[in-house]
């Protein structure tokens, strides 16, 4: 009798373990980030040949995201501010530049395999384009060197000092593509609010950014040479950010089991 009846609470008991481990390996919600805006401030220094990381300047922007599933996001954002940088040998000169640009952006959501409480890490990619004034300068005297467009004589691709140039004359900031990529880190203080921070890279798809390029002057079809200012191709810019977001709605989809 005994065994009898301990063989039925025995059933029950496993039953009631298999429930509970079920329902922990289920997951009934899918939750999808909603639409989310977050103002940035940050610090920007150029990699290229008058580039020094640590000649940094305040970067300022703004981005909107959007979740379209549970672990994929995509955002725009606007980044705007001042870039310099000085290089003695060979160069002897210094330049500043003044730039904004526009991205999209696809965000992979890593945390979300994970159990994160409250903190979230996300990598991400996109293209984008960039529009940039940039003047040189003679390191020692100060003296004017050369320019990416002046706006009174047409775009100086070559960036000489002043010449007839191409495209349309009042040219004043040159157009490139970029390609950003990086990671953000995100601690939610409530359903509404988090504190966001933004390691990124943005490559340029020329080496204009400081106003120092490999191509030849001579003949613009040839890198290198006693006429180039520079060996190297491709300049780009690194920018760390912190911000504020603020989400302005979140979805959640509940998961239905046996359909």
């Amino acid at each position: 009798m005994k065994l009898r009846a301990f063989l039925p609470l025995t059933l029950i008991y496993f039953c009631l373990q298999n429930h509970s481990y079920s329902q922990r390996k289920f997951k009934r919600f899918n939750y999808v980030d909603g639409i989310s805006i977050s103002p940035k401030i940050g610090l920007g220094s150029i990699t290229g040949e008058l580039g020094d990381i640590f000649s940094l300047k305040p970067t300022f922007g703004i981005n909107i995201d959007n979740g379209i599933t549970e672990k994929v996001n995509l955002g725009i954002e606007l980044t705007g501010g001042k870039l310099v940088g000085s290089e003695n040998s060979p160069y002897f000169s210094r330049f500043q530049c003044e730039y904004f640009q526009v991205k999209a952006q696809t965000s992979w959501n890593i945390s979300r395999y994970f159990s994160t409480k409250n903190f979230e890490y996300k990598v991400y990619g996109g293209v984008g384009m960039i529009w940039f004034h940039t003047d040189v300068y003679d390191l020692k005297t100060n003296n004017f060197l050369r320019t990416t467009a002046d706006g009174t004589t047409r775009h100086t691709a070559l960036f000489q000092p002043a010449g007839n140039g191409i495209g349309e004359q009042g040219i004043y900031y040159t157009r490139e593509l970029i390609i950003p990529f990086g990671i953000l880190l995100k601690y939610d203080f409530n359903d509404k609010f988090g504190l966001i921070y933004d390691m990124g890279y943005n490559w340029i798809s020329n080496d204009k950014l400081d106003g120092t390029t490999p191509y030849n002057l001579g003949n613009p079809n040839i890198i290198g040479g006693k006429n180039s200012y520079s060996d190297t191709a491709n300049d780009g810019w690194l920018n760390i950010s912190v911000g504020i977001q603020y989400k302005i709605n979140s979805k959640s989809s509940e998961n239905q089991r046996g359909v």
